[in-house]
């Protein structure tokens, strides 16, 4: 599941999430996004806090969505 999705689903605002997984509420934005992967830490604290359904799997197929959407605006 996208971590976007997840936090929809939840009716979780960014600046929650943000204290729930230990980052920063624009870090979570860029994940949600995929503009950014979290590292390894907050990866493993957001499938945690997640009870698994966002996963590094899922960060990194929106990472792609996102890097495919910004290459498309880029030509």
């Amino acid at each position: 599941m996208l971590l976007a999705d997840w936090l929809s689903e939840n009716e979780l605002t960014k600046a929650a999430a943000a204290r729930l997984f230990g980052c920063s509420r624009v870090s979570v934005h860029y994940y949600a996004t995929g503009q950014m992967r979290p590292g390894a830490r907050i990866c493993a604290s957001i499938s945690k806090h997640t009870d698994g359904r966002v996963n590094a799997d899922d960060h990194q197929a929106a990472f792609m969505a996102g890097k495919g959407a910004a290459d498309e605006r880029a030509e």
